[in-house]
């Protein structure tokens, strides 16, 4: 079985075990406006620096390290859990497959929404953050 394959039946087993719907009475039906601005970017990426950057690098391509699988944040079609800033939110929040640690105890979602700006921004331009 390739790689491929066994990273998306991880995927669907961990949504099948562990349920799509865990946490989701605390997701927001909106992605905030934080995630259009370019300033908020600007503020994700020192958390992103600081929470991040161990399993995606700096740079986001996620490169680095070899101990496991960290998603490329600047290629979002190889993302298995969507790439909608709700999408980015939700991994964030409460985790993503087996190795994405979820930060809804540690980062409020304020902090997470600026994070999503960041990792959009770092992505193609036409996910981009275009707001002052």
């Amino acid at each position: 079985m390739n790689r491929q394959i066994q990273l998306r039946l991880v995927s669907f087993l961990s949504v099948f075990v562990f349920g799509d719907i865990a946490g989701q009475e605390d997701m927001p039906a909106e992605p905030s406006a934080a995630v259009y601005s370019k300033s908020a970017a600007g503020r994700g990426k020192s958390f992103y620096l600081i929470n991040c950057q161990q399993c995606h690098d700096a740079d986001g391509r996620a490169l680095a390290n070899i101990d496991f699988i960290a998603a490329d944040l600047t290629a979002p079609d190889t993302w298995y859990y969507g790439t909608t800033p709700l999408h980015i939110f939700r991994s964030i929040k409460f985790g993503a497959g087996l190795e994405m640690p979820p930060f809804k105890d540690s980062l409020d979602d304020e902090t997470i929404w600026q994070i999503v700006a960041h990792v959009l921004n770092i992505g193609p331009a036409e996910f981009r953050p275009t707001k002052e």
